[in-house]
């Protein structure tokens, strides 16, 4: 797949070569010399390049992109030597330093050019005269790529993150639920000659804008929901909760919502467990977030949690979600039938 930045060079390229392509022979010598190569090239720090391979050579008329895959540009302490006004230097996008050339470097001429990251640390290049090769683009690396499994829990990690912020800002607050004693004509005494607190909830209205990326497919529903085999929950067991799925390629994710309406007990999560419902298989979660106070959620509040688990090869597989409440507590939370499908195919709770 092309980045960003060969994108803007093969752009950049057939701006400069129209003129040929138009039959302008004698734009050729003018434009592009007999034999000029563009490079595109990495440059790894961590594996303590040569002087020789800092070396960014350079053409008029080009520009020459320096990219900082692992840091950001702090234009104003970034130094070059020597060049007057043949060279400009320019900011994009954060991590990209644009080295726009309209002046020619003498054979020879080496340019001192000092790239501030925005951490403090510098990157030590120089500019020479290009001849017939020219770098187009030079990724900057300071420590090694992420392997593969890196990469999959930075996903998930974010995943989980993201998923949370939504849940919170997009329906947890535009629908928020503030709740008072329902009104009743006499008290209702349960068999244990306690009265039951019975509560009325609604929701708060709230606009807040937060819009999910199309490739993120969020589901309503995402499989049955019960604590302590009350379905949704409740005044009974003193708490109500929800289930939300959502679908990307290669990783999927389960959020719960609970609310405590318990007055004279917090909730805290305790052990989880996320398994396939045809053999009780535990899956491996790459991730899981709780958007839980560490003293737990008080009467009245919201809590969150997020797990993210590989795409399943079947959008028709059954998984059942349990969260057990810490230090023993008596609210246990299983999510039963809970499926993937692709964006499209949906299924209803069971």
């Amino acid at each position: 797949m092309m980045n960003r930045t060969t994108l803007r060079t093969l752009f950049q390229l057939s701006l400069l070569l129209l003129p040929l392509a138009a039959g302008v022979a004698s734009a050729r010598s003018s434009w592009l010399p007999e034999g000029w190569q563009p490079e595109d090239r990495e440059l790894r720090l961590y594996e303590r390049p040569s002087a020789s391979e800092r070396e960014v050579r350079v053409t008029r008329r080009f520009l020459s992109v320096v990219e900082l895959m692992d840091g950001q540009v702090d234009l104003e302490r970034t130094t070059l030597e020597g060049a007057g006004e043949r060279i400009r230097l320019k900011q994009q996008d954060g991590n990209l330093l644009l080295v726009d050339v309209v002046g020619d470097l003498e054979p020879g001429e080496r340019l001192p050019l000092s790239v501030a990251y925005r951490d403090g640390q510098r990157l030590e290049l120089t500019l020479v005269r290009g001849e017939l090769r020219t770098d187009l683009s030079v990724r900057v690396y300071q420590r090694p790529p992420p392997t593969k499994e890196e990469q999959e829990a930075a996903l998930a990690a974010s995943l989980a993150g993201l998923t949370l912020d939504y849940e919170e800002h997009e329906h947890l607050l535009k629908g928020r639920m503030t709740c008072s004693p329902e009104e009743v004509e006499a008290p209702r005494v349960g068999g244990s000659g306690v009265q039951e607190s019975r509560f009325r909830c609604e929701p708060v209205p709230h606009d807040c804008g937060f819009k999910l990326p199309a490739w993120l497919h969020r589901r309503e529903s995402a499989g049955r929901l019960t604590i302590n085999g009350v379905e949704g929950g409740g005044g009974k067991v003193g708490m109500m909760g929800n289930s939300i799925s959502y679908w990307m390629p290669y990783q999927t994710v389960v959020v719960l919502s609970v609310f405590n309406m318990d007055p004279n007990r917090r909730w805290r999560p305790g052990e989880y467990a996320l398994r396939r419902e045809a053999t009780g298989e535990t899956v491996r979660l790459l991730a899981m977030k709780s958007e839980v106070p560490e003293e737990g959620v008080e009467f009245g509040e919201v809590g969150l949690m997020s797990f993210v688990i590989d795409l399943p090869s079947s959008g028709t597989e059954r998984f059942a979600l349990e969260v057990l409440e810490k230090d023993g507590g008596p609210r246990r939370i299983r999510v039963e039938g809970i499926t993937f499908e692709k964006p499209g195919k949906e299924t209803p709770a069971r």
